[in-house]
């Protein structure tokens, strides 16, 4: 689980490097890790544990983590790396709201702080004095982003504990590219003429950030309940702004800080309203 709290926090800084449009670099990032991932699906028989409703629900997670790459991605675009992910990473709110109306979870008096938290700091980071228009808009589609990442966990959470990691990753990820795909071919998307370079983010993105940073948390969404491994991934703006100052040279303005740190406050105490416990193996 370290080892893809790491490789997740490369994400935002490799993207931001990578010279091409933000859908190709999802389709790319998506595409590569279902190809590295087919040869070892198929020497493994990975198909023999498939049965007709589990391809739909995982169809169905690669259809929510398309829409999760394409709203965040796109945020990059607009807004900073430091403001993108925290926005992004306040999925476990959202888990938990999500659990609230779908299996009638009540909230008690933290979920209620937590909002009130979250909506300070993101008022905080979208109305600065430096902040444009466009800014705001790249911070409501990394928001945007995380609802449908906390709609892939749930699905995940409920395949997981039937389905085997390479089963589950190697379709999901695959109706992910497939997605993306055809997404970039209706928008007649730039897929190809990149340089070098670029080509070699698309490779690491799919090797760092997807294979072991994605599979990761979808291993451990086995063994341990969706908001403990949100909570996980809330770790990743630390990393991500650490490493957009020291490589992009983005350092985050204090009210980034100010208010990413009223967000994470609330994404704590979310994920803190009840005890966290393994799932039996």
């Amino acid at each position: 689980m370290l080892a893809g709290i790491t490789a997740i926090s490369f994400a935002a800084v490799l993207i931001k490097s990578c010279q091409a449009p933000p859908l190709a670099i999802a389709l790319y990032r998506l595409g590569f890790a279902s190809l590295l991932l087919l040869p070892v699906f198929v020497a493994k028989k990975g198909f023999r544990q498939l049965g007709r409703t589990d391809v739909l629900w995982a169809a169905l997670s690669g259809l929510f983590l398309s829409l999760h790459f394409i709203l965040w991605i796109y945020s990059l675009s607009y807004t900073s790396v430091a403001s993108s992910v925290v926005f992004v990473t306040t999925n476990p709110l959202f888990v938990s709201l999500l659990g609230w109306l779908l299996f009638r979870e009540k909230p008690g008096i933290r979920i209620f702080l937590a909002i009130l938290l979250v909506l300070l700091g993101g008022g905080l980071i979208a109305g600065r004095s430096d902040l444009s228009g466009d800014a705001n808009f790249g911070n409501l589609l990394a928001l945007s982003g995380a609802v449908m990442a906390s709609c892939y966990l749930l699905v995940g959470r409920y395949l997981r504990s039937r389905m085997g990691i390479l089963p589950y990753i190697t379709l999901c990820y695959g109706t992910t590219a497939i997605i993306l795909l055809a997404t970039s071919l209706v928008f007649r998307v730039q897929l190809w003429g990149f340089d070098g370079r670029t080509w070699l983010f698309f490779l690491l993105l799919a090797l760092g950030p997807q294979l072991i940073g994605h599979s990761s948390f979808n291993w451990g969404l086995k063994y341990f309940s969706t908001p403990k491994i949100a909570m996980l991934i809330i770790t990743e703006p630390v990393g991500s702004a650490l490493l957009a100052w020291a490589i992009l040279k983005q350092m985050p303005a204090a009210f980034e800080i100010l208010g990413g740190l009223l967000i994470l406050a609330g994404v704590y105490l979310t994920v803190a309203e009840k005890p966290v416990r393994a799932t039996p193996l």
